[in-house]
């Protein structure tokens, strides 16, 4: 009993002994270990065995310490770590200043969450600057030998930057470039400093190198200036600007300047011209909400010359939207029940022979002014016939201007005033059975100002009427199950998993109470739990009928006769779709307006066709003692819709085909693995198509795609095929085609090939691009700075954006 009271009592001394300071002064700092010395009437004090000292916001360990308090200065050996609120270093010997917290370490490592740092010597200059001597840094926190920076002397800025000078990369630990002077984020945050070099290699022109340098100018507003070398070309730059001025206001300016050598109008080689000509490429968007019911959008796009868009495409082909360039200006006010809206267009036409001149024949709009309204419902009742009637309005006006002063072929000087008010009426809606109906008066009124006769008007009543019928039919029920894991065998487990990884619907298993539908969780989590989670689906194929009778109760056109002919001639007369004469509007024009039924008195059948899935949420309806009953997904996984058209008043002919007008079927279907989608529209009077057809298979590691788009109006055949293989994890390779059948030509070739070792470290991207006329090799090596953007490249191959 004895001897077990005195290893009580020492076991008691010694936890005693641990849980108290050896040393205290003050708030300063406070010494524990195992064992402790005090010299010179203690103002020197050792520490002995798993040395722990606390400074106020540092906390250190060791084997052996010592601290005079003559000079404050503590030192530390043995394994030793100071750790930081920011960080944690490694050293064999540390020299600690409790006056400053100035602190020097030998043998020094630094690990945080964004970067590695090794050196022979590291001192701690502030509480958030290193200085370090003969050190490598790496971003990469599990491979540092993949690739890394030496440096003469690093400076480290914590959660800003890394100063390097007399950097040598290394790659694999073999030297591979001496870098005099480089500056490193390791912050999320912006910071001024260059960024990664862009190289590209053109065969005709050889070598580009961009380098470019962002500045950080305030929390809400960046610059980022690229000096260019563009090999044969010359010199240029490339200057992007931002700045957001609230959470709905923006601005920014994005452009490309070139001292170009080769280029001269008409010059179709790439041989040196021997004069310089300066060309540009600027792209400037504003947005601005000035209250919550009033904003504005500002747009321009404007270049040198016309040219500069075949020779830079990578930088043009997404900042341009259409075949004009120039300056778009919108200004919109909503209320409840109105809308109001200002546009106004000066652009330049880029179908122009003079790629330096301005093609003053082009028609531009200043103004456009649009009112509209919401529908204004005024009666709403279950009687038949009257269950809801609404009215709305749609009324704009529009200058047309054409700053062209020879005489042109048709009329460009004009002001028109369209309005179209509508009556929308809901006569009944008795089981799966509605009809409706709304009649339009579509009215545009022209003041021509280059001509004697000034006026024309033009008007049409539209009557739309529908009956359809809707029938829906479900099958299953979307629920969550949790099921005893002994009630599934391990073999329907790994036939359903599978399964599901192949993208094919999930096996019934063979005994009929254990038959599944939907999906499972992962197998391997599951093995260790007594239950699985099983998440039933269920599906609604939906289908309707629709019987709609389209009519033309008035039209009329009077007033210039020369105009009239204009727009009735072909879509070159006409300013917009609005001018169309709309028993007419179906014959020609784009491929929208050929792809409608036409309005004079026709009948169309419809039969459309949807599939969707519904599946239950993830919830727990004990964490707060309620959850929402409806709590489901919906996704539409397939379609299938056919529209046909007849005539009721061609008097030209009694055949049955000839009355027919357009055909149209559209049909898709979305799985985890492919897609497919298809929409043709035949044309029965001229034997006309219009197809386009796409499709995706996804595997396991190879993902498939084209899509084919035929027009035999305008005898247009486009074909785009192309993959994406990942035959290991270090290797991609990607390839994107686009042909026209109708040129035999080839219109874009892309080649990618993406190295991504395992050390997660960088990314190397190899591209070669040819199009008709340009071919070009471009490099590109991404680095692991810890974001997000670089995880997702790699991880995420098939989705990533890589042609």
């Amino acid at each position: 009993m004895s001897l077990v009271l005195i290893i009580f009592w020492a076991t008691l001394c010694t936890t005693f002994a641990a849980d108290n300071p050896q040393l205290t002064l003050g708030d300063k700092i406070s010494v524990y270990s195992d064992k402790a010395y005090r010299k010179n009437n203690g103002r020197y004090f050792e520490a002995v065995g798993n040395v722990v000292i606390i400074s106020q916001k540092d906390t250190i360990y060791g084997e052996l310490a010592s601290l005079d308090q003559d000079s404050s200065l503590v030192k530390i050996e043995g394994n030793v770590r100071l750790i930081t609120k920011d960080l944690t270093l490694y050293g064999s010997h540390l020299e600690y200043n409790i006056a400053n917290g100035r602190a020097t370490i030998k043998n020094a490592r630094i690990l945080t969450t964004n970067f590695n740092l090794v050196a022979n010597r590291l001192s701690r200059v502030s509480e958030t600057e290193y200085l370090a001597e003969e050190a490598e840094f790496t971003t990469c926190k599990d491979c540092a030998e993949s690739w890394s920076v030496y440096g003469k002397t690093i400076k480290v800025k914590i959660n800003e930057y890394v100063q390097i000078q007399h950097g040598l990369a290394k790659i694999k630990n073999v030297n591979v470039l001496y870098i005099p002077y480089i500056i490193l984020p390791i912050s999320t945050t912006r910071k001024t400093g260059l960024l990664i070099p862009k190289t590209i290699f053109r065969k005709e022109e050889g070598l580009s190198f961009q380098q470019p340098v962002f500045f950080a100018l305030g929390d809400h507003k960046d610059m980022t200036l690229s000096p260019s070398f563009w090999g044969k070309r010359g010199y240029g730059a490339d200057v992007q600007y931002r700045q957001r001025f609230s959470d709905m206001s923006w601005m920014e300016i994005d452009s490309r300047s070139i001292n170009d050598q080769i280029y001269q109008p008409g010059k179709n080689n790439s041989s040196l011209s021997g004069k310089d000509l300066f060309r540009y490429f600027v792209e400037a968007e504003a947005h601005q909400f000035w209250t919550p019911n009033l904003g504005s959008h500002l747009r321009y796009t404007g270049t040198r010359d016309l040219d500069i868009v075949q020779d830079q495409w990578l930088f043009t082909d997404p900042k341009i939207l259409s075949s004009d360039l120039g300056l778009n200006t919108n200004v919109h006010y909503r209320r409840e029940l109105f809308s109001l809206t200002a546009d106004a267009h000066y652009l330049r036409n880029q179908l122009s022979d003079e790629p330096l001149k301005f093609d003053r024949s082009y028609v531009q709009v200043l103004p456009r002014v649009t009112l509209s309204s919401v529908p204004y419902t005024f009666i709403q009742s279950k009687r038949p016939f009257f269950q809801s009637l609404s009215v709305g309005m749609d009324n704009s006006f529009t200058r047309f201007r054409q700053t062209k002063e020879e005489e042109s072929l048709f009329l460009r000087n004009a002001d028109r005033f369209s309005s179209q008010p509508y009556l929308m009426w809901h006569l009944l809606t008795l089981g799966p059975v509605s009809l409706k109906s709304r009649y339009t008066l579509d009215y545009q009124s022209y003041r021509f100002s280059d001509t004697d006769e000034k006026s024309f008007g033009k008007y049409a009543g539209l009557l739309r009427t529908e009956l359809s019928f809707t029938m829906d039919k479900i099958f299953g029920l979307a629920y969550q199950e949790k099921i005893p894991l002994k009630n599934i065998s391990e073999k329907d487990l790994r036939a359903l998993r599978e399964r599901k990884e192949q993208g094919l619907s999930p096996l019934r298993s063979t005994q009929k109470e254990n038959r599944l539908v939907g999906d499972l969780p992962e197998f391997a989590s599951e093995l260790s739990r007594d239950t699985i989670t099983q998440v039933r689906n269920s599906y609604r194929h939906s289908q309707e009928f629709k019987f709609i009778h389209h009519f033309i109760s008035v039209e009329n056109e009077y007033g210039n006769l020369r105009f009239l002919e204009q727009i009735k001639a072909s879509q070159d007369g006409q300013f917009d779709y609005e001018d169309s004469v709309r028993s007419e509007e179906f014959l020609f024009g784009t491929s929208t307006t050929r792809t409608i039924v036409p309005p004079e008195n026709t009948v169309e059948f419809q039969w459309n066709n949807s599939l969707i899935r519904k599946t239950p949420k993830q919830f727990n309806f004990l964490d707060d003692n309620k959850y929402l009953r409806d709590n489901f997904n919906y996704s539409k996984i397939g379609y299938f819709n056919v529209s046909q058209g007849y005539l009721l008043n061609n008097r030209e002919t009694e055949d049955y085909n000839d009355r027919l007008t357009r055909f149209l079927m559209q049909t898709g279907y979305y799985s985890q693995r492919w897609s497919v989608g298809l929409e043709e529209y035949y044309f029965h009077s001229s034997n006309d198509n219009m197809l386009t057809l796409n499709f995706n298979r996804r595997f396991e590691y190879l993902n498939l795609f084209s899509a084919y788009t035929y027009n035999s109006f305008n005898a247009i055949q486009l074909l785009s095929f192309g993959g994406q293989v990942r035959p290991t994890d270090v290797l991609g390779v990607a390839m994107l085609k686009d042909m026209s059948f109708t040129d035999t030509e080839n219109v874009r070739t892309t080649y990618s090939v993406d190295i991504m070792p395992h050390n997660n470290c960088w990314i190397l991207n190899l591209n070669y691009q040819e199009r008709i006329n340009d071919t070009r090799y471009s490099f590109n090596v991404l680095f692991n700075f810890g974001d997000d953007n670089f995880q997702r490249y790699r991880n995420d191959y098939f989705a990533a954006k890589r042609l």
